[in-house]
């Protein structure tokens, strides 16, 4: 180094170029052997810090190196308090034992200091211990300045070098460790799933910079300025442009501590990968240092996949834990047709682990009693009563549907009973290669799955809930009731309990609806059927009969409901003298806004809108009082399949078979969840399960090459699936691109409003009398034919379902029904009247003829 100088007096110290006087005072030297410093204070001292020769540095280098890595340890602890007198003391005890020699005072602070700064790297250890702030302001108070001696623009680097140190080690900027940030012994989803830390870490990068890289913050925010910009030396840190100084610092941190500093870097490129980014783009900003390479981010979500595999082992076993699984299938291309490949159909099933906030749990098999049969004092008390509760939905559907298509207040649901919880955490377990559709597949999931994937143990008294759709539940009554005499609990698999998920119930439900109500049956037409609505719609293109997807039949069958209770209401407003002379959209919105909103009420059973705003406000109050109905309806639309499955999902809710307090309530809240990417609402346990088999088609569609391959695609993806939503999402909510989750339906106001002109001018308002001759097309009463067929299939569903006492009691080789046609299972000629003498007052049937304000003709 350069000669350093110490001035004695009052005169400012050697004219060097001066740094803002703003900026700190804390300076360090740049990393070269040309570096110089200035000591100014009241006296002037020279002090040579000469090179020594090469020899001499050959020899100590090994000792200088084992110095600074003594001395980067010694900054991460805390140094003793005693050091200087321990030190102090050491020197008089040499002092001592050198008396008799003349070398009596060199055992003293200045005889140390003049030989440690003939060693180069010892010499810059020095000034880098004078440039500290704490040393700095020691000196100060005896008018001691430390200064380097050099260009401003080397001071700066120096200074920014400097302040990157510390922050390589700082949650914010060190490396992407999620497996360090879980619980140190998970027990349960939620612990698992703890992800705060990214959101806690991501937003105090802003604070941490300004507290611990001042100089690095206000250049970034003095050079970001606009250029019209005149006060730009007073600005010290520009909140405006948080995000891009913390992209910047990432980047520098990337050149400066590659290995250590990756944190951002590493959450952007998981990012990207979580959002299907292609290869050429993520290598493309590797390559400008923005994240890592595609090979890194591979290795990384390699890292996570073990890990995740490993924690789910641990929280398998959580009370509250609830499993749903579905089956994956796709057809694999392969592009060279080479050493044998061909294209091959994937079987594969696909399944998450989930934790129920208020599920209770856990639950014992003790508390449920399968061998309850479903008698004909249970459909008489259970299922065929009115329920008023339902009543009271209905009405409050009508006057929903109405405030919602003239934008006024709209009601919340009535409140029966709801869950309050704000998340519901999951797992996914990764892809597992059986065929769900087979019993010989299942019967391989259940080994993957329960014993390879989750470790399950407790078989011998824990009730463990798990969902699915139709084919799930059955195939698992189906295996459980064929090992019935086995002597292995995991065999018998009574601590499975099969629940239908609600988002295949809606769905066939309205397959049912398309089924019965699609038209008439003949060459005639009537308004009161769907393809009547399809066609007014102009939805042709996309829905008919036999092509029916959820996203696009549902708003349909919320339009056409919506128009007839229109159309019921513009009856009334004609009646009334309100609205006169031709009908227009314009009229009725004039009509409307003039309406005291207690003029219209209306009663209308319709089962699917409200099964969807229960689901959607997570109201299980109701869907137990939806439930119930759900056979009867199912059977009298011909739903052989799943009318014995609510007959079922009633049977286990009822109280003679879910004896346990909760159990009922605890079926219902597991199979509603809330995602943190759901919006505002809840939605059914097996509609995650399907958003999640959609970003595996996704990513399958868009991403497979000779390297992204099936088994990673199910491998990282799947067992990385919910890590990176949650990156995604707390991305998105730090640098303010959060998106609101929902989906912003067309508005249909104009259409729906038109539609019920016509519905009114084709007479579906009008009440049936002797003077008004039948409609050409009367729906068929599915309550009344569903009631007909109920107590005719309990022979059935007791032969197949409940389990007897006796395991010994051989029966029918258990399945849904007994396997007929749709005709076998539904003989309108041969049914009859098999009620028992019960009479119709004691019945949810409609009786339209008895409502005050008839809506009947609806069709659905």
């Amino acid at each position: 180094m350069a000669d350093s100088d110490v001035e004695e007096g009052p005169p400012a110290p050697p004219a060097l170029p001066a740094l803002p006087a703003t900026l700190p005072r804390t300076l360090t030297l740049p990393h070269h052997p040309s570096s110089s410093s200035v000591l100014s204070s009241t006296r002037s001292v020279s002090t040579p810090w000469g090179t020594p020769s090469p020899s001499r540095c050959l020899a100590t280098m090994a000792e200088e190196e084992a110095y600074e890595a003594d001395s980067e340890d010694d900054d991460e602890g805390t140094a003793l308090d005693d050091i200087v007198q321990e030190t102090l003391g050491h020197w008089n005890n040499l002092r001592s034992r050198a008396r008799r020699s003349r070398n009596t005072d060199m055992y003293n602070l200045d005889t140390f200091i003049s030989k440690w700064v003939k060693h180069p790297r010892r010499a810059k250890q020095l000034a880098d211990v004078l440039l500290k702030p704490e040393v700095q302001a020691a000196l100060e108070s005896k008018n001691v300045v430390v200064r380097v001696a050099q260009g401003e623009d080397d001071s700066i680097i120096s200074r920014i070098r400097h302040e990157l140190k510390p922050l390589q080690v700082d949650p914010s900027f060190s490396e992407f460790k999620p497996e360090e940030q879980q619980a140190a012994d998970p027990t349960t989803v939620e612990d698992i799933c703890k992800t705060e830390w990214l959101d806690k870490n991501l937003a105090r990068a802003w604070p941490t910079l300004k507290e611990k890289a001042p100089t690095t913050v206000r250049l970034l925010s003095q050079v970001m300025q606009t250029q019209w910009d005149n006060g730009v030396s007073t600005v010290q840190a520009n909140n405006d442009f948080k995000n891009q100084i913390y992209l910047v610092v990432s980047i520098l941190l990337g050149g400066f501590a590659r290995n250590k500093a990756s944190f951002l870097r590493d959450i952007l490129g998981l990012y990207l990968i979580a959002n299907g980014t292609a290869r050429r783009a993520i290598e493309v900003l590797n390559h400008i240092g923005v994240i890592p390479s595609y090979a890194t981010l591979n290795r990384l979500l390699n890292q996570m996949a073990a890990k995740a595999k490993d924690g789910i082992k641990k929280v398998a076993h959580d009370p509250n834990g609830i499993v749903v699984y579905d089956n994956f299938n796709f057809k694999s291309r392969v592009r060279e047709l080479a050493g044998g490949k061909q294209d091959q159909f994937i079987n594969l099933t696909t399944s998450l682990l989930l934790g129920c906030p208020e599920l209770n749990g856990p639950f014992k098999q003790s508390d449920i009693d399968i061998t309850v049969p479903f008698t004909k004092k249970m459909v008489i008390e259970y299922l065929l009563p009115r329920r008023p509760v339902i009543n009271h939905a209905s009405r409050w559907l009508v006057k929903h549907s109405f405030r919602k298509l003239f934008k006024k207040n709209v009601e919340p649901l009535p409140v029966v009973k709801r869950v309050t919880f704000p998340r519901s955490p999951y797992i996914q377990l990764g892809a597992i290669f059986e065929d769900e559709g087979t019993i010989d597949g299942v019967y391989g999931l259940h080994e993957t799955l329960f014993k390879d994937r989750l470790d399950f143990k407790e078989f011998a008294d824990r009730l463990v809930f798990v969902y699915g759709d139709h084919k799930t539940t059955s195939f698992i009554r189906r295996i459980k009731n064929s090992q019935l005499e086995s002597v292995d609990i995991w065999e018998q698999k009574k601590w499975m309990l099969p629940i239908p998920a609600f988002f295949h119930i809606k769905l066939n439900y309205i397959e049912m609806l398309f089924r019965v109500f699609w038209d008439t049956g003949t060459k005639t037409t009537s308004s009161a059927t769907i393809s009547a609505d399809v066609h007014f719609f102009h939805r042709g293109k996309n829905i008919t009969k036999k092509d029916i997807k959820y996203h696009q039949a549902l708003p349909l069958l919320i339009h056409g409901y919506t128009a007839r209770i229109l159309a019921f209401i513009i009856a009334h407003l004609i009646e009334e003298g309100t609205l006169q002379g031709p009908l227009s959209v314009d009229g009725i919105l004039n009509a409307v806004e003039a309406m005291d909103e207690d003029d219209f009420g209306g009663v209308f059973d319709h089962i699917l809108l409200m099964m969807y705003e229960a689901v959607r406000v997570g109201e299980y109050g109701l869907l137990r009082e939806i439930i119930p109905m759900l056979p009867v309806l199912f059977w009298g639309g011909k739903g052989s399949n799943y009318g014995p499955e609510m007959l079922y999902f009633a049977w286990i809710l009822h109280p003679s078979v879910a004896k346990q307090t909760g159990l009922a309530e605890a079926i219902l809240k597991g199979g509603l969840i809330r995602c943190t990417t759901a919006g505002s609402g809840y939605k059914a346990i097996d509609l995650l399960l399907e958003h999640v088999n959609a970003s595996y088609a996704l990513d399958v569609k868009f991403n497979k090459n000779s390297t992204h391959d099936i088994q990673a695609t199910f491998s990282r993806l799947a067992l990385n699936g919910n890590y990176l939503a949650t990156i995604r999402k707390s991305v998105e909510g730090v640098f303010r691109a959060k998106q609101k989750g929902t989906h912003t339906a067309g508005d249909a106001t104009a259409d729906i409003i038109s539609y019920a002109c016509k519905l009114y001018k084709d007479g579906i308002t009008r009440r049936r009398t002797a003077d008004i001759p039948p409609a050409g097309f009367d729906a068929p009463d599915i309550y009344e034919q569903g009631q007909k067929q109920l107590l005719a299939k309990l022979a059935d569903f007791n032969a197949v379902v409940p389990e007897p006492k006796d395991a010994a009691d051989q029966r029918l080789i258990p399945g849904v029904g007994t396997g007929g046609t749709e005709d076998d299972e539904i003989d309108w000629l041969d049914e009859g009247e098999r009620l028992f003498h019960v009479t119709e007052d004691d019945f949810w049937r409609v009786d339209l003829n008895n409502q005050d304000d008839d809506v009947g003709g609806l069709g659905i």
